[in-house]
């Protein structure tokens, strides 16, 4: 790590849709900072409010201020970029909080449709960048992200779609200095046992 950045402190939350993931992130980043930036996306694509720069938000108040931005395309170059950029003071009062993961990846195979040439391929290596960029991250990031889940009749490109995002937050969850399930508005602070997958049984 890079002694003129911040420590990597990552917070995870998930939940279902409309669960209250978003305000808790908000109430959350200002707990852990005195200021933030937000990269934010529609959870369904096609339903984007963009924004082309940072701009000031209508969350901003006296003790807190947030710069916008949106976690489109170029997802990893931002992050990558504020990491850069970024001094240790900056560091340590700046929270950034994506929100969220599962919108950008549904926003990705939205962009990058099955009939375009070696579509699954470019998905895999734009996922992988992200995520690169997410657990690089040195400094305060919360992740906004779902629970994956599946019905009785999927299409390949759904399972492909909730495999990449389970095994994410799972990775997630392991980095996480808090994880956080959202029910209902209700936020609930997950520890627990975490099974061994080589060997099949519980580690604390």
């Amino acid at each position: 790590m890079n002694a003129e950045r911040g420590e990597h402190m990552l917070w995870t939350i998930t939940g279902g849709i409309g669960s209250g993931k978003s305000v808790f992130a908000e109430e959350l980043a200002r707990t852990v900072g005195h200021e933030g930036i937000r990269l934010s996306c529609s959870p369904f694509p096609g339903n984007e409010n963009r924004t082309d720069s940072l701009a000031c938000s209508s969350r901003n108040d006296a003790s807190f201020l947030w710069a916008e931005s949106d976690a489109d395309d170029m997802l990893a170059n931002k992050l990558n970029s504020i990491n850069l950029e970024s001094n240790i003071f900056r560091a340590d009062r700046r929270v950034l909080l994506l929100d969220s993961l599962s919108g950008w990846l549904r926003g990705l195979y939205y962009r990058i449709d099955d009939r375009q040439p070696e579509a699954e391929d470019r998905i895999e290596a734009a996922w992988e960048q992200a995520l690169k960029a997410i657990f690089s991250f040195e400094g305060k990031l919360i992740v906004v992200t779902e629970e994956a889940f599946g019905g009785l009749s999927v299409s390949a490109r759904e399972l492909s779609y909730a495999r990449r995002l389970s095994k994410a937050n799972r990775r997630l969850t392991e980095e996480s200095k808090v994880f956080y399930r959202m029910t209902s508005g209700m936020a609930t602070e997950v520890k627990g046992y975490r099974i061994n997958q080589a060997k099949g049984v519980p580690n604390e």
